[in-house]
């Protein structure tokens, strides 16, 4: 997948070439394709309509901004972004973002994620009114490991908390992933959440 970072020059990151070395810094769009990732700088009203236009257009977009806001996320999602990021994330949050879009879902910062699951639950219908994920189709790990995701904590939170390594995290994550039907975290909260 092609990755295309559209910053100005002056508010750019040494990370986005570490990730992706055949990536192109530009500060304007060119032509795109629909397989191009684009990684949009937020600068102000008139990227939320790029979001939208390119979204439009089959153009995966990844929002990146100074300050993780809350408000900012739902608009930007609002918009169509695939995800939502600081700029200056490391590369190899970059490589999972990459590699969460690529597959069709959607990336949050541990944070608002967290924030976003939790206000899902408390927004989700009363237990009973709709099934929850069979959890009997998971081992005990992949179930203790869903469940800690579900409640809205990262990797290496989980990892700490089940005292294995992040990557089997992942594996584990990947595995309940697959059982349950779901792409991302917050199908899986709202799945076990029923």
């Amino acid at each position: 997948m092609p990755h295309l970072f559209v910053a100005p020059v002056t508010v750019q990151s040494p990370h986005w070439l570490q990730a992706f070395p055949d990536a192109h810094l530009v500060r304007e769009f060119g032509y795109l394709n629909s397989s191009d990732l684009v990684w949009l700088l937020l600068t102000g009203a008139q990227s939320i309509a790029q979001i939208k236009n390119l979204a439009d257009a089959g153009i995966k977009v990844v929002a990146m901004t100074a300050i993780e806001q809350t408000s900012e996320a739902r608009q930007v999602l609002e918009a169509g972004a695939s995800g939502y990021v600081h700029y200056l994330a490391v590369p190899s949050v970059l490589e999972q973002i990459a590699q969460s879009v690529a597959l069709g879902g959607v990336w949050l910062g541990a944070e608002l994620m967290r924030e976003l699951i939790l206000g899902a639950q408390r927004l989700a219908a009363p237990a009973g009114s709709s099934p929850k994920a069979d959890l009997n189709r998971l081992t005990s790990r992949e179930r203790a490991v869903a469940e800690l995701v579900a409640a809205g904590k990262t990797n290496k939170e989980v990892a700490r908390a089940l005292d294995i390594t992040e990557r089997t995290v992942k594996a584990h994550l990947g595995a309940s992933f697959e059982k349950l039907g779901v792409r991302d975290r917050l199908q899986l909260a709202l799945a076990l959440s029923g």
